[in-house]
């Protein structure tokens, strides 16, 4: 897209551009929102069950206070004093069932760090009632902090291992020998890649800051369609290839760093809006920012250490989740605002806003470590 394109805009409409900031300003503490994540890798023999859960020490600190001494910075002493109520927080959250309830007790406790997050890490072994039932799992875990939690499980019950994620709204999952295969993987991940972008306001402030500048100086829907499918598709293409790359452990950058980049890319896009000043293509920009995108996309699945076809399936299904959300993100946005066409206005507000969330998101992220 050129310069002179963002800037042939007709001012109007100023009722609809009122909506839009009043809407957005109701759901500003939305936007600030990031979706916590836990982990459970579970093992079945016979009646034997261990299951292995990885929490972020920033998440569960809310729910169990571990901090002793209020210096914010949290030591292993002052975990291994807590290490009973982590226990018994993780288990009234978490239950197992197979021809009856499964009986779980604290076998190990450590600590270990992925893409630069420090996670708890708590080990359970017990028994449950039937070898050959059904396991039924189910788990509520720190959705009194974070409503939106998911807890992404990989399975090995003696036939394979199946992959799945438990949420708000497939709050339990069963695993059987009918309930493995790349299918089930595909499934639950290409429906995790759905819930990763439409519960990440982050990704979703950076599309709409794409699309704003399509809408604004085109001739027709037909053009802003082409802009946007090649600004999306620079977008794609490189968060597909750094997901990829992060997956597979080439490169495994620290995920606050990513974390800021992410709110850095909206608000200088944001500002490209409103006054251009990045001599790239569009497209570019896209693809440039898209880099450091597929990186965040990755921390949602590289804490599972998953390998053969499991992998690659949960993989191709992720990204395929995500890039299905993007288009229906495209699809629903582009036609209602091409139709407003409250012109050059539309854009500033929209790019005002995205601005001012990437600034609040930059102050969350870059705060705590100017503060440290």
């Amino acid at each position: 897209m050129t310069r002179s394109l963002q800037t042939r805009c007709l001012p109007g409409l100023w009722p609809l551009v009122l909506i839009f900031l009043s809407t957005l300003a109701m759901a500003w503490p939305a936007l600030s929102h990031e979706t916590t994540r836990s982990y459970l890798t579970l093992e079945r023999t016979g009646v034997q069950l261990q299951a292995d859960f990885r929490i972020a020490f920033r998440d569960v600190e809310v729910a169990v206070w571990m901090d002793e001494d209020l210096d914010g910075a949290i030591t292993w002493g002052e975990v291994s004093r807590r290490l009973d109520p982590l226990a018994a927080y993780v288990l009234a959250g978490f239950s197992a069932e197979a021809g009856g309830p499964c009986v779980l007790a604290r076998s190990s406790a450590g600590a270990s760090q992925e893409g630069g997050v420090d996670y708890l890490e708590l080990g359970f072994s017990g028994t449950c009632p039937d070898a050959n039932a059904p396991l039924t799992l189910s788990s509520t875990l720190l959705t009194e902090i974070d409503r939106d939690h998911r807890m992404f499980l990989s399975a090995n019950a003696g036939t394979g291992v199946t992959t799945s994620v438990i949420s708000r709204d497939q709050p339990s999952a069963t695993i059987s020998p009918q309930s493995g295969g790349l299918l089930s993987t595909f499934g639950a991940y290409f429906v995790s890649g759905l819930d990763h972008l439409f519960g990440g306001p982050d990704h979703l402030l950076f599309l709409l800051a794409l699309i704003l500048p399509a809408i604004c100086g085109q001739q027709g829907l037909r053009a802003a369609v082409l802009a946007v499918l090649a600004s999306v598709t620079g977008f794609t293409l490189a968060h597909a290839l750094t997901l990829t790359m992060a997956m597979i452990g080439l490169i495994n950058p620290p995920a606050r760093l990513i974390e800021t980049v992410i709110a850095l890319s909206i608000l200088l896009t944001a500002l490209d809006n409103i006054r251009p000043f990045i001599p790239a293509p569009r497209t570019a920009l896209a693809a440039f920012f898209g880099i450091f995108h597929g990186f965040g996309f990755a921390s949602a699945l590289s804490v599972l250490h998953l390998s053969g076809g499991s992998f690659a399936t949960a993989l191709i299904g992720f990204n395929l989740g995500i890039e299905a959300a993007q288009v229906v993100v495209v699809v629903l946005v582009l036609p209602l605002l091409f139709v407003l066409r409250a012109g050059r206005i539309t854009m500033l507000a929209g790019s005002s806003v995205a601005g001012l969330a990437a600034v609040f998101w930059l102050y969350q992220r870059v705060g705590p470590l100017l503060a440290g």
